[in-house]
């Protein structure tokens, strides 16, 4: 748990210690946690493989005293302690019963009628005394932190995906609507296409108000015990959470119960993948934070699995470490070996690298954690887009999630930074609009709005379609049922294009049929794109930008962004196009941009009082010869650093800056491995 010291990069290591090789493993810790430069143990009970189920109580007491040893070898070490029991409500059965354990428990149901035998539902008397006994053993240890994981939810719980439809939901639910309401009933409600059936709204409002509860319950019994142990809370991304109602606000300020929250935003990538996993992370981190109240604090998750070199390499490992610092969390949970009790030094190289990278990731986050904010274009999160969306049929209970991965994604491939907060350029897609209000999308449209398809397609239903320079825009159809289309091309010069400069139709990939909108723009509209056929003959229009009687700029690009996105999508003119609606959007005055000598960037701008810290991560093989930032400021650079690797902030001859009028260029004439990312910090006059 990060401690009111100057800001430094803070380690919590979350690791299991199974009763059968208890002594050896705590020696261990107490020889390697200096090595490792770890802040804060966080002890994980009960977890994975050997776990028990609901933990029964008779074992809970008995590790108990395990408990109390690690926190007296901690203390001896200066070392934080903390828990993190692997059960909340349960994330898997994998062949457990815990019926005979907690007598009288209802399991977890799913949407399919599938009943689980240690998931229960969270609801459940039995489950939540049988919860407060073992809860309250581990909150008599005293730890800094107890964190709650990510089952606390309700979807995902293997066997059952979606639920609860238990028979004490399904009694909740028939109560608020005045009448008995079968399971089936219900899914087929919840699922059904087009205008949401009314029972959705009810029905998320209740599973949100439910674990509110939960959590409230949960935090009531920790505290009755050890008022002064702080809440963690470990979630699964807010376009999931969207699914089960989730109110975060409220969620959070029940889980806290007056005191600070920690939260554990999920980076993925648990096991080696694509580098381009990480604009998953980076995206993780941000859009959790904006769910969370002021003044949480951020330890991201940061985990190998199944927790060898084979999964994931240090290198990697030290990749999701740095994003982690880099977008200003406070710490890292590393969850990096296994739980069957294997020695941390049956590999040493984890550890090794923790030792040796501390400084580096220290001085990033002497700059990253100032106070500040991201600039860039903003992304929206409603937590009421799975009750507005609009199903297609076949339904499907997955679909509910709400979207905007790929948009997020695909700006930042292109070298277009992203945020939530406030700015001068909003970006939406898919029927995320569907949960704001007219008043709401009025003030979007006064501003600047970047649209795929489907965003598009909901302001003109909702009665915008001329406050978006279109008379009419069709649902998104596969291309090949248009006609016979070729590419497409983009024209206007303002927007990086010219004669003959075409990228491919074949979204997301080349054997692919993608949705496109037919548009047709109103008299005014500026033709940005449009498609071409084999012989090159001029097509429909497929970007078009337009000025509005709000004063507000549009730009809508007629794809499906959430079905196209994808590396036929990616393309050097795409970056340019897609650059050239952000300066034209923002009339010149976009926050960041980046460009440079190399492909899929992961770009940062984080203004800290008279400071600003600008970053890349490089993610993909190819080092960058170079990189350079396009800012719009008022101020004038007084001294530009960069970050060595031993952490510390020295001026360098490879960073130069040009200014003319607002428009500032930062260029970094430096290779950039992708192991090892730039961080300029520019200090304004």
């Amino acid at each position: 748990m990060p401690t009111n010291k100057p800001p430094h990069a803070w380690y919590a290591l979350r690791r299991t210690l199974p009763p059968w090789r208890f002594d050896e493993l705590l020696e261990e810790l107490k020889t390697q946690l200096p090595r490792y430069r770890v802040d804060e143990l966080i002890v994980k009970i009960d977890t994975e493989e050997f776990f028990h189920g609901q933990p029964p109580i008779q074992w809970a007491k008995n590790y108990q005293k395990r408990l109390f040893r690690v926190r007296e070898a901690m203390e001896s070490l200066g070392v934080v302690y903390s828990l993190n029991p692997w059960i909340t409500v349960g994330h898997c059965d994998r062949g457990r019963d815990s019926l005979s354990e907690v007598r009288g428990m209802q399991g977890m149901v799913g949407h399919d009628g599938t009943t689980c035998r240690v998931c229960a539902c969270p609801i459940d008397p039995a489950w939540r005394s049988h919860t407060r006994q073992v809860w309250q053993i581990y909150a008599q240890t005293k730890p800094a932190v107890i964190w709650v994981e990510d089952d606390i939810r309700t979807f995902n719980h293997l066997p059952v995906r979606f639920g609860c439809f238990c028979p004490l939901h399904m009694k909740r639910f028939s109560q608020i609507i005045g009448q008995k309401v079968t399971r089936e009933q219900l899914v087929n409600a919840l699922l059904s296409p087009g205008r949401p059936h009314p029972w959705r709204k009810a029905w998320l409002d209740l599973q949100g108000e439910l674990m509110i509860d939960t959590v409230a319950f949960l935090a009531g019994a920790v505290h009755e015990i050890s008022p002064q142990t702080r809440m963690g809370l470990m979630s699964s991304g807010p376009r999931l959470h969207c699914m089960e109602g989730r109110q975060w606000r409220r969620f959070a300020d029940a889980l806290t119960d007056g005191m600070p929250l920690l939260s554990r935003p999920p980076m993925g990538n648990y096991a080696e993948s694509e580098l381009r996993g990480f604009y998953y992370s980076h995206d993780s981190i941000k859009l959790t934070r904006h769910c969370m109240p002021p003044g949480t604090t951020e330890q991201t998750e940061v985990e190998n699995a199944p927790f060898t070199a084979y999964s994931k390499s240090t290198a990697f490992t030290f990749l999701e470490m740095a994003i982690s610092f880099a977008y200003s969390a406070h710490g890292v949970t590393l969850n990096l070996f296994d739980h069957c009790g294997t020695p941390m030094q049956a590999d040493p190289s984890m550890g090794q690298m923790l030792g040796d990278r501390k400084a580096f990731l220290t001085g990033l986050a002497k700059v990253s954690q100032l106070e500040g904010k991201f600039r860039g274009v903003r992304l929206l999160h409603h937590d009421d887009a799975s009750r507005a969306k609009q199903l297609e049929s076949p339904p499907q209970y997955a679909s509910l999630y709400e979207e905007g991965q790929e948009m997020m994604q695909a700006l930042e491939a292109m070298g277009i930074p992203t945020t939530y907060d406030e700015s001068n350029v909003t970006a939406a897609c898919g029927q995320v609009l569907r949960a704001f209000g007219d008043r709401e999308i009025r003030e979007l449209l006064c501003g600047s709005l970047l649209l795929d398809a489907p965003a598009a397609c909901v302001l003109a239903e909702r009665g915008f379609a001329r406050n978006i320079g279109l008379k009419r825009i069709a649902p998104p159809a596969p291309m090949d049922s248009l006609g016979a289309w070729a590419a497409e091309e983009i024209t206007d010069a303002h927007f990086g294009g010219g004669p003959k400069t075409l990228v491919t139709t074949r979204l997301p990939h080349l054997g692919g049929d993608p949705p496109f909108s037919m548009l047709s723009p109103v008299s005014g509209a500026r033709i940005v794109s449009r498609l071409v056929d084999p012989d090159m003959k001029a097509g429909p229009p497929a970007m078009i930008a337009f000025e509005n009687s709000l004063g507000g700029r549009v730009v809508v690009h007629a794809w499906d962004i959430t079905s196209v996105f994808g590396k036929a999508f990616l393309n050097p003119a795409r970056q340019r196009q897609y650059q050239g609606a952000v300066r034209w959007l923002s009339r010149g005055s976009a926050a960041v941009l980046a460009t440079g000598g190399g492909v899929y960037p992961l770009a940062l701008r984080r203004d800290c009082g008279d400071k600003t810290l600008l970053g890349l991560f490089n993610l993909s093989l190819d080092p960058w010869p170079f990189a350079e930032f396009e800012l719009t400021d008022a101020r004038d650079v007084a001294q530009m650093q960069l970050l060595n690797t031993s952490g510390q902030w020295r001026a360098s001859s490879s960073l130069k800056a040009r200014k003319k009028g607002r428009h500032i260029t930062i260029r970094c004439d430096a290779s950039i491995p992708y192991d090892r990312p730039m961080f300029v910090c520019i200090r304004w006059k």
